[in-house]
């Protein structure tokens, strides 16, 4: 062993350090609600899986990013269940070019799509949820609901 590589960093920890920062950064805006909880596991089941979590409030800068969208539908709202409305939004790049309005609404219901899946593959129990592809995640993770 040379003397620099005494001086080098551990990938695992660096790895895992970035990790936990850039979780920490995606939910860090989630509001304080009683489905909080909720929106954290399933914000954290997404960073997981590679997934950005989009900042839904149109206000925000990274609004404009795209990713996905996590807002809480309490009971209240109609749909029978509360639980977390969870659907994509595509960047902004696309929205405003007439030309590929195509494009746009075509990745939008493709990523939804998508979205199911990876919500039921972490083990989410889904339903669908308005006209628009999304889905209402009404409880925690099967592994994570009888702690």
């Amino acid at each position: 062993m040379t003397d620099t590589d005494l001086h080098r960093p551990d990938p695992g920890l660096l790895r895992a350090a970035a990790e936990a920062a850039e979780l920490a950064q995606e939910v860090s805006g989630l509001v304080s609600d009683p489905l909080a909880p909720l929106t954290r596991d399933i914000a954290r089941s997404m960073t997981e899986a590679g997934l950005a979590v989009h900042h839904c409030a149109q206000h925000e800068p990274p609004y404009r990013l795209g990713g996905v969208c996590l807002l809480a539908a309490p009971a209240e709202s109609g749909t029978g269940h509360g639980g977390i409305a969870v659907s994509w939004t595509v960047h902004n790049l696309l929205l405003p070019d007439l030309d590929r309005y195509g494009t746009y609404t075509g990745t939008q219901q493709a990523m939804n799509t998508a979205l199911g899946g990876v919500l039921r593959a972490s083990g989410y129990p889904v339903t669908p949820f308005g006209s628009g592809g999304a889905w209402l995640v009404t409880g925690r993770r099967e592994a994570e609901a009888g702690r």
